[in-house]
């Protein structure tokens, strides 16, 4: 049986798979169009833009759901491992606070979008916008099961451990 998280990941992937593939082929055909022909098709830079807002989200809540967002612990690693859990939950409610609220304005700029559309594909900008709010809210649902312990923190720090 196919869990969950297995299913949100191949999700994951096959949009990001597909944002590329479909960005790649339009910035070649741009390209081709632009120097082979005398007819540039300025269609595909605006359909990079948002193929590529995509593809950045996306792998921006994959990263987060990794682990793989940068971190300077230099400071907090030299402190006791008591006070260095508890400063990764202090950190960790603000981040899932952080995430919601942001999730919150993400999906108010989605719902501005929809009544503007884009120059030349004419598709509604709330298309684009709802990049951000599928990546801020899983990053969201992500921070939430950590706190509970639903899922492991990739890092394994013992520190948190210790609450």
């Amino acid at each position: 049986m196919i869990t969950f998280g297995t299913w949100t990941r191949r999700a994951e992937n096959a949009v990001s798979f597909s944002a590329l593939s479909v960005l790649l082929i339009s910035v070649l055909w741009g390209v081709m169009t632009r120097y082979i022909t005398e007819r540039p098709a300025v269609w595909t830079t605006e359909l990079s833009g948002i193929l590529f807002t995509w593809v950045v989200f996306i792998g921006a809540m994959t990263a987060f759901r990794d682990g793989k967002h940068i971190r300077v612990t230099l400071f907090i690693d030299i402190l006791p491992v008591r006070l260095r859990a508890v400063l990764y939950k202090t950190g960790d409610v603000l981040v899932l606070g952080f995430l919601v609220y942001v999730t919150y304005l993400s999906y108010r700029m989605m719902l501005k979008g929809a009544s503007r559309p884009s120059p030349v594909l004419d598709i509604p900008f709330s298309w684009v916008y709802l990049a951000t709010v599928v990546s801020f809210a899983g990053m969201s649902v992500t921070a939430a099961l950590r706190m509970a312990g639903l899922m492991q923190d990739p890092e394994n720090n013992p520190a948190v451990e210790v609450l």
